[in-house]
Parts: C-alpha cells; sequence; structure tokens
C-alpha cells in the first residue's frame, strides 16, 4: 500500500498538500484504518475545494528549466539515506511536499523516521479537526515505514479520542523510541492514555501534557530512559511508585503540576535527574539523584533526602496566603535556608529571583543564609535593588566558589518585591530599598565579599535583555564588577554575552563604552581578561 490505495480510496501527496505547500484539508474523515484485516479508519475523497494545480508545479516541477540546471541536480543524486536524513530535518508539511520535485523524491518522505505534528510549525495556524486528518493520511500513506519519534501537539477535544487511540496503535505497533503528547484542552475530560501504552518494551522518552494515566494500572516501561508528565489529574503517590517500579533504567523524571503527588520516595539506582515544577511535594527521597530542579509554583515547604546531590535549581516561588504577612516571611526564609542547608555539598547551585530576594529580607534582618560549597554558582537576577543583598549573603558565604554565572532576566517585579512593597509594618525596610545606590552598595559590601572571592576564576554574564527599564541596572552590574575585579586574585576571565545593547533609559551603552569602563578598573589578577560577545 505504498501508493496509499485502499478499500477507502485512493491518496498521494496532493491530498496532503496544497498548490501553495500548506496542508491540503480536502477530505472527510472516517475513521477505518487497516492493519491485519482490522479497520481502524478510512479517508474518502471530496470535491469541495479548488486548487491551482499550475502553481504546484511551477514550485516543485523542474520540467521547465533548462536541461544544464538538471544536469547540475546533485542533491538527487545522493543516497537515499542523506536525503530521508535531510527531509527529517523540516517540517513535515515541507518534507512531503518534496514528492512533487520528481519521481526520485516522491516516496522519501514516507521513509523520514520521525514524525512530529503541530498546527503552529508551518505557513499558518491549522484548525484541530484538519490537524487529526492529517495525521490520519500521513500516517495511512507510509503504514509500511518504521517510526522513530511521533509527536503531536493539538488542542484536545472528546471527539479525537478514538483517533488518538489510533496513533498511539500504529506508533507503538512499529516500536517507536520516542512519543511526545500535548492534548491541551478547554473544556471536557482530558484524554486518558489507552491500555497498550501501559506495557511497551521500545519507549525510550515519553512526554505527556494534559494526558490522564490510569493510576491503578501496570505499568512497564523496561527501556524507558526520559518520563514527563504534566497536568495529570489522575497521578497519585501510589501510581507514581508503579511507575518508578516499571522503569528500571529510568535516568529523567520530571512532574509538573501534578497535584496529588506529594511524596516521591524511590531507591532507584539508575534515577539521577528530578525536576519538579508546581508541584505541592512535601517529601522527595532518592537516595541516587544527582540533579534536582525545583520551579514553578508551590504552597508547602519539602523534605529532601538526596545524599548524591551534585547539581540543584531553585527557581520557584511560594504561595503565600496572607500577602505581605511577618509569617509569610519567615515561612519563606526559613523554607530557603532548609534547601540550602541540604543542598550544602552540591558543585552547582542556580538560584531565581524570587529565591534571591527571600534572601535579601533576610539579609536585612541580619539573618545570613547557610555556608555554600558549590564551585559554581548561577543567579537568574534582573539586578534590581531587590536583588542586592540577596546577591550579597549568597556571595559572601560561598566558601568555594570558582565560577559565578550572572543569567540576567527581565527587569519586573519578583515575588519578594511585591510583597515588600505592601504597608504591613515593614515601612524602615522599604525606605532602605527605596534609597539604596546599586555603585555604594557593593562598595560598601567588599570587605565582607574579599575571602569569598579568592577562588574565584572565571565570571560569565549573560544578558540578553538589555532594553531595561531598571535605571540603575548597568551602574549595579559594573559595581559588582569592580569589587571583583579588584579583589580576585586568581580570576582568568570576565566574559559578557550580550544580545543587543540598548539605550533605553541610563543605558545608553555601547560595546567600547562597557569595555573601556572594566579596563579603567583596578585588577588584583594580572592574567585576567576581560571577553565582551555582542550577538
Amino acid at each position: 500500500m505504498e501508493d496509499g490505495s485502499h478499500s477507502g480510496g485512493s491518496y498521494s501527496e496532493s491530498d496532503l498538500i496544497d498548490s501553495d505547500g500548506s496542508y491540503s484539508d480536502r477530505t472527510h474523515r472516517d475513521r477505518s484504518y487497516r492493519d491485519g484485516g482490522r479497520s481502524f479508519f478510512s479517508c474518502s475523497s471530496t470535491d469541495d475545494d479548488s486548487f491551482d494545480r499550475r502553481s504546484a508545479r511551477r514550485r516543485y516541477d523542474y520540467s521547465h528549466r533548462p536541461n544544464s540546471y538538471l544536469e547540475d541536480d546533485r542533491i538527487s543524486d545522493l543516497p537515499d539515506l542523506i536525503l530521508i536524513q535531510i527531509l527529517s530535518l523540516l517540517p513535515l508539511t515541507d518534507a512531503i511536499a518534496t514528492a512533487r520535485l520528481s519521481k526520485r523524491w516522491r516516496f522519501l518522505w514516507k521513509m523520514v523516521p520521525n514524525l512530529a505534528f503541530s498546527p503552529y510549525d508551518h505557513y499558518s495556524n491549522m484548525r484541530p479537526s484538519a490537524l487529526v486528518s492529517f495525521v490520519d493520511k500521513v500516517l495511512l500513506l507510509r503504514e509500511r515505514s518504521s517510526i522513530n519519534k511521533f509527536s503531536v501537539q493539538l488542542d484536545y477535544r472528546r471527539e479525537f479520542r478514538s483517533a488518538v487511540d489510533v496513533w498511539l496503535h500504529v506508533a507503538t505497533g512499529k516500536n517507536v523510541e520516542e512519543i511526545y503528547l500535548d492534548l491541551e484542552r478547554d473544556r471536557g475530560a482530558p484524554y486518558t492514555l489507552p491500555k497498550n501504552l501501559y506495557t511497551n518494551s521500545s519507549l525510550v522518552k515519553l512526554t505527556l501534557r494534559d494526558c490522564n494515566m490510569n493510576p491503578n494500572a501496570v505499568f512497564s516501561w523496561p527501556s524507558l530512559r526520559i518520563l514527563s508528565i504534566s497536568y495529570d489529574d489522575e497521578l497519585n503517590d501510589y501510581s507514581i511508585a508503579s511507575i518508578l517500579s516499571g522503569c528500571p533504567v529510568l535516568e529523567s523524571l520530571e512532574l509538573r503540576k501534578c497535584v496529588d503527588v506529594s511524596r516521591l520516595n524511590t531507591m532507584s539506582a539508575s534515577l539521577k535527574k528530578l525536576t519538579i515544577r508546581s508541584c505541592d511535594m512535601m517529601q522527595i527521597s532518592a537516595p541516587k539523584v544527582e540533579s534536582l530542579s525545583i520551579l514553578g509554583f508551590t504552597e508547602t515547604t519539602v523534605s529532601l533526602d538526596l545524599p548524591s546531590l551534585l547539581h540543584a535549581t531553585l527557581n520557584f516561588e511560594l504561595r503565600i496566603v496572607k500577602k505581605g504577612s511577618k509569617d509569610s516571611y519567615q515561612k519563606s526564609g526559613r523554607l530557603m535556608t532548609y534547601l540550602l542547608e541540604t543542598m550544602n555539598g552540591v558543585e552547582e547551585l542556580k538560584i531565581g529571583t524570587w529565591c534571591i530576594q527571600v534572601l535579601s529580607v533576610l539579609e536585612m534582618q541580619n539573618l545570613t543564609c547557610p555556608a555554600i560549597t558549590c564551585k559554581c554558582l548561577i543567579l537568574n537576577t534582573s539586578f534590581t535593588r531587590w536583588d542586592l543583598p540577596g546577591m550579597a549573603n549568597l556571595l559572601r558565604n560561598s566558601v568555594s566558589l570558582e565560577t559565578l554565572v550572572l543569567n540576567m532576566t527581565r527587569a519586573s517585579r519578583g515575588r519578594g518585591e511585591i510583597l515588600l512593597r505592601k504597608k504591613d509594618g515593614f515601612k524602615k525596610l522599604n525606605q532602605f530599598y527605596n534609597q539604596l545606590d546599586g555603585k555604594k552598595y557593593w562598595n560598601s559590601q567588599e570587605g565582607a565579599l574579599v575571602n569569598s572571592l579568592q577562588g574565584l576564576k572565571i565570571v560569565k554574564i549573560i544578558d540578553d535583555n538589555l532594553y531595561n527599564t531598571n535605571d540603575s541596572y548597568s551602574e549595579c552590574l559594573l559595581g559588582l564588577l569592580q569589587v571583583i575585579l579588584k579583589n580576585a586574585r586568581i580570576l582568568e576571565k570576565v566574559v559578557i554575552c550580550t544580545n543587543k545593547i540598548g539605550n533605553h533609559g541610563s543605558l545608553r551603552l555601547n560595546s567600547m563604552e562597557v569595555a573601556q569602563t572594566l579596563l579603567s578598573f583596578p585588577k588584583a589578577s594580572p592574567s585576567a581578561v576581560i571577553l565582551y560577545y555582542k550577538s
């Protein structure tokens, strides 16, 4: 059935691609697909749309070109494997469109092993029903070809359930290794995975968005190494434990907004990376996990047992029921102190804006964070005055620091700043922040930072948001760099990577001005170099 013929009609690439190269929605759906005598779906052609075939020929047919042009068509002379690899780099609709180039190309797209379907990857947004029809017809036309990766992004509706079931049946029947299923819905019940997917020996990577799994299912994914689950309303502590027991080689697990999962306890020797995003996780015990990321929003504190942890990311916000209360600051402060104590042995620590601003509150209350032994510290910060005390708190207690990375984010209010602006008894604290001068602040911290800068070798600043509304941005940044250059005795280099130099507010800077300013600062390390990259 390489030509797409079957009992329900005959299909070719012209049924998929319009004359302008975009998806052609010229057929009505009638689910029936033949596989071993069992009927799943079929499609019937209609003539409800008219198309300009001449424009298609002009675009893809080389017959009107000079003979010399045809003689120089070296791409078509390449082996099939190379051409298929080239087609796999294109959006699927573009790969299908190459079937019109010549007979040499007609069937090549059917051998592309990676299938990615999305309404947003071509010239215009595709209606959900049109996308469903498109997936059906593609699978029908290439039913004999293998599938390594199957990816679908769809605005899911209940009437699409049987179609999605068929897609997964076809993909798993071809020993698919990677499945990405993003079935976002505005209303109605979510899609529930079919039974045949819970037992699969070929899956290596599985990503599920807005899909539910049967919490009572028995899972067997012996080859699965990467699992990501988001917005699963049915996932709970029992089912996540069942999943982990059925994944003996799982290396990476991500849970996002799985609200009923509160505990994660595993003795898995293979699980090395764990990402928790917007989950109210209360307890995590994973002795072999080496990388942990806590992201998004949470309403609860967490207890950690991660003795092998080497890399940690804290880029989350604690939802506060009573905003601006002193109890909320104390709760946030206790959580950050506990997390930093728990992660004392990590080699790399990444901290986000909200967490930095919580440390700012602690700093202004004369409460320091625990000693941090990481060699690499990465700070996601907008470098506002609300961040500076927290950054100083971290730097002063980073006793083994060798690499400092400042990832400059958009200058918007962080959670801590919003809370601090409440009129709830923090008037002195607010007054301090309002009067804080970035350059003078870093000068005042120089003596306290000297010891922590003695082992610093590399400073890297990544800034893609130099159109910044913060007037003190450049002064804060240059003030810190001045202190670093003056006191870091074995500093090797300062690397500044920017996207585009802006001229918004006080940021009337160009690369030459920044370089001249930095070169004018005294340097404790004679071998230190300043590298400036502008993309």
